[in-house]
């Protein structure tokens, strides 16, 4: 039995919640997710191509500032114009990183939902739908979008302290490493279930 069980008030599903909306509604964030980490990846390869053209720049001579030019030559002007760049781009990074945590944050608050329905029996098998497996489920994309959240935190970190280079950001940036991973232990539990199910004569298949 839920810890929430004994909560009159706030122990309720809405009325207008289902259990098969709240599963889409966990697919919708995780969804938004992704669409927010692909925004934050074309800013990364903004970042990068950004220190290319600062790289190009710096083999420029470098042109004196004077009362005349106290801009400098193309190599000054174009240095700054750079890292104009470069810093906005770290700002759409670090904007898109807080829609993600506002995506987790709603995750972690479906959690709640889905154990709500697990304190009323008469919720339970509600459309064919399990309130355990249904929990298990947002759990389960809780924790792999949280661990993805807090891992690009990291690396971003990282890269702006300079431990490591705009090369390696990229490459930690391009792939979501540990939502990548929790789908795959997913998928192998459910290969070890129908396996089990085949071994047990659950599943007949002719394959004359």
């Amino acid at each position: 039995m839920s810890s929430f069980a004994g909560f009159e008030a706030q122990g309720q599903p809405s009325q207008n919640q289902t259990l098969s909306a709240l599963l889409n509604r966990a697919d919708a964030l995780s969804r938004a997710f992704n669409g927010h980490h692909a925004s934050s990846l074309q800013s990364i390869q903004v970042i990068s191509s950004a220190f290319s053209q600062l790289q190009n720049l710096l083999s420029l001579p470098a042109t004196p500032v004077t009362r005349n030019r106290p801009e400098g030559g193309i190599r000054e002007r174009g240095m700054v114009k750079v890292q104009e760049t470069i810093e906005e781009a770290l700002g759409a990074v670090r904007d898109d990183l807080g829609r993600m945590e506002h995506d987790v944050e709603q995750l972690n608050a479906l959690m709640f939902d889905a154990d709500l329905f697990l304190a009323q029996p008469q919720s339970a098998l509600q459309h064919g739908l399990n309130p355990r497996e249904a929990l298990t489920h947002v759990s389960g994309l809780f924790a792999q979008y949280q661990a993805e959240l807090i891992r690009l935190r990291e690396v971003l970190a990282d890269f702006t302290s300079e431990e490591i280079g705009v090369e390696q950001l990229v490459d930690e940036w391009k792939t979501m490493k540990e939502v990548d991973k929790g789908q795959e232990a997913e998928l192998s539990d459910l290969v070890d279930v129908l396996g089990s199910w085949g071994a047990s004569g659950g599943l007949d298949v002719d394959m004359s």
